[in-house]
């Protein structure tokens, strides 16, 4: 997951973890408020419910004073027989009121609707009075539920303004926690294998990023160590080789002039073929160890790029095994390395000569600020799915062009190496048949990003 999907999901935890607490933690808050008015309401009811029953004693006067101040609240004593006995005037010549009580218990609260005083929620108390019948006292319940209507409206608009600013705060939180891991990751990206001396800056506030960091550091100092190991032998071996493959190959060339017997000259001719293979393969390796080692820029200047194709296509045509057509071979100054530019060309040309049936054809000319060389052979191609594996170094193929008829696999390799590092690019036209088609493009003279 990058770095964007980290942060995304890190505030959306943390988000959701807060919004829940604060959900549940109103609700909370909802309950202990209701529970809280109710008490205090009960309370208030006690205490009238005892107020009125101590003035029963003259039971043709009720005082509506003890209904409640707001005249929001009521009371009406009901006797033994069901008949209403004295109420308070919101009640007159109302029925007795149809609350069930619990016999045998001294206090009765509960919540009543429908109730005749008015269609709202009334908390009632019923209390039983000696020897006269049971005293209804209530009052209006709607000052509590307005208040939880209140608290849960300031609830919604509260929790989400405050899991916006918490989400708000811990995205740039992390966002500033994780750039310093964007920015060794960046400058890990950025490392190629030729500047593996490079370092990730550590940020030295010791904790776990620094402590990254480090190890980044130290992954790198290993890598470095066993790849410049790794180069050095490869240079030094191929570097060691040259000579004695040398001699090796004069030896053969001067046995085939002294010993003209056919068959001693045919097996002179094999291994001189077998010797001259091997000075390649180590030829080629020793380039690409000076140019991983970035010891192969090589000279950039101005060249006529027609003047490189034209020579590598005349030398083609001297081993006399196959046609080659420049007629379409046009002028196309770039700027570069001859000698790079020189092999490169090289290397396309030998692989179309060993592949190709009797001819290959070349065309060279300008398009969009690029000189574009196709180089096609009529061989017998190479299947779609390998159009890249022919570029890998000791790329070989299992079909006609294969390790029978090829090389070590590297010439291609370095041909690509050669033309990235002219800023151009190289690849194969899939839809051309017969054989295959090799498309070089690099910068003309003119367009910016030339040197090496």
């Amino acid at each position: 997951m990058n770095r964007q999907g980290i942060r995304f999901k890190i505030t959306a935890v943390a988000s959701a973890a807060v919004a829940a607490v604060l959900v549940l933690g109103g609700f909370a808050l909802v309950l202990h408020q209701r529970s809280a008015l109710t008490a205090s309401l009960d309370q208030a009811l006690i205490q009238r419910s005892d107020d009125i029953v101590s003035l029963i004693e003259d039971l043709s006067f009720l005082p509506d004073e003890f209904a409640g101040s707001n005249r929001e609240g009521f009371a009406q004593l009901v006797g033994i027989d069901g008949e209403v006995l004295v109420s308070t005037p919101n009640l007159d010549g109302a029925p007795a009121l149809p609350i069930v009580t619990t016999p045998g218990q001294s206090d009765t609260l509960q919540t009543v609707r429908g109730l005749a005083v008015d269609d709202d929620v009334f908390r009632v108390l019923s209390r039983p009075v000696a020897g006269i019948g049971t005293l209804h006292a209530g009052t209006s319940y709607d000052i509590i539920s307005e208040s939880a209507t209140v608290l849960i409206s300031g609830l919604a608009l509260t929790i989400p303004a405050l899991v916006l600013t918490l989400g708000v705060l811990v995205w740039g939180l992390v966002g500033r926690t994780l750039r310093p891991v964007e920015d060794i990751r960046s400058e890990v990206a950025e490392i190629e294998s030729t500047d593996l001396q490079r370092r990730v800056l550590r940020p030295g506030t010791g904790d776990e990023i620094d402590r990254l960091a480090a190890t980044m550091n130290e992954m790198l100092e290993r890598l470095e160590i066993s790849i410049g190991r790794q180069r050095q032998f490869v240079a030094d071996a191929s570097h060691e080789l040259r000579n004695p493959l040398t001699r090796m190959r004069s030896e053969l060339e001067v046995d085939l002039v002294n010993f003209p017997d056919p068959q001693v000259g045919a097996v002179l001719q094999g291994v001189l073929g077998e010797v001259v293979g091997l000075q390649h393969m180590v030829e080629d390796l020793l380039h690409l160890a000076k140019a991983d080692a970035s010891q192969g820029k090589g000279v950039f200047e101005g060249l006529d790029l027609d003047d490189l194709v034209i020579r590598e296509a005349r030398r083609i045509r001297s081993h006399e095994r196959v046609d080659v057509d420049l007629s379409r071979v046009s002028g196309a100054h770039v700027v570069g390395d001859a000698e790079q530019l020189t092999r490169a060309i090289r290397n396309i040309l030998d692989n179309a000569e060993r592949y190709a049936k009797g001819r290959i054809s070349l065309s060279l000319g300008e398009s969009d600020g690029m000189a574009v060389l196709t180089i096609a052979d009529d061989g017998p191609g190479i299947p779609r799915e390998q159009t890249d594996r022919v570029f890998e170094r000791f790329g070989r193929l299992d079909e006609a062009r294969g390790a029978s008829t090829g090389g070590a696999g590297l010439g291609l390799a370095i041909t690509r190496d050669i033309i990235e590092r002219h800023r151009g690019s190289i690849g194969l036209i899939t839809n051309a048949s017969p054989g295959a088609t090799f498309e070089l493009r690099i910068p003309l003279a003119d367009q910016p990003g030339h040197t090496g």
